[in-house]
């Protein structure tokens, strides 16, 4: 399992802060590196809404990427591609931090097995501004948003998969500016795929066997 994730985004425009409650389409592309058996580098490609508000923090979206499963125990497995669907509400406090929970929906189909997954997420971050946006202009100031969400299981029992997600936006989306420099950083944990779920001894062996991934990606994203 792989997503989109922490972006470090430069803008190039110059604007205010913004407290904007109309939601702003945008694009992305990626590249993404990672374990779990995936191929070294595979491409991402996505889009969504966000609305950044005085006290909200919308973020909807979805993704495609070409991720090919090449270390699995199911080779030769030539093609592959997971899917993406996502979405968190945060609720942004006075002081620039936020809290809020969302929930994703992922899809990894190879040429040999699909996996399907549904997941809450729960976590927060802050947005960094080195004055006040809100009465001035920000103009070739340093801006960043910093989120960690944790996914949790979710209806994954062939794997499992769980872990924190870091989040990098440079400039902060809070900014009404369109180029961004995004980086995501995840750490998973899972288990051995579950193979035949009615056989019990052989599941919680499988089970039993835990094992550690990273993913990173870095891309840039534009907001209309």
């Amino acid at each position: 399992m792989r997503r989109w994730s922490i972006f470090i985004v430069i803008v190039c425009s110059a604007a205010a802060y913004s407290q904007d409650q109309i939601p702003r389409p945008y694009a992305f592309g990626a590249l993404d590196g990672g374990g779990g058996g995936f191929q070294m580098v595979s491409e991402v490609v996505g889009g969504g809404v966000q609305i950044n508000s005085k006290h909200y923090i919308l973020d909807f979206g979805g993704s495609y990427e070409n991720a090919r499963k090449v270390n699995d125990n199911d080779q030769p497995n030539p093609s592959g591609h997971e899917r993406y669907l996502g979405g968190s509400v945060y609720y942004r406090l006075g002081s620039q931090w936020f809290f809020g929970a969302g929930a994703e929906w992922s899809q990894l189909a190879t040429a040999n097995y699909k996996k399907t997954a549904a997941r809450p997420t729960f976590g927060g971050g802050r947005d960094f501004f080195t004055r006040d946006c809100a009465e001035y202009d920000c103009r070739g100031d340093f801006t960043m948003r910093l989120t960690v969400d944790y996914e949790t299981k979710g209806n994954d029992w062939q794997n499992g998969v769980q872990g924190p997600l870091i989040s990098f936006y440079m400039p902060s989306p809070s900014l009404r500016k369109h180029f961004f420099f995004v980086e995501t950083f995840g750490v998973y944990r899972f288990y051995t795929t579950v193979t035949e779920p009615t056989n019990q001894s052989l599941t919680a062996e499988q089970m039993s066997e835990h094992q550690f991934m990273g993913s990173a990606q870095m891309g840039l994203m534009y907001r209309f």
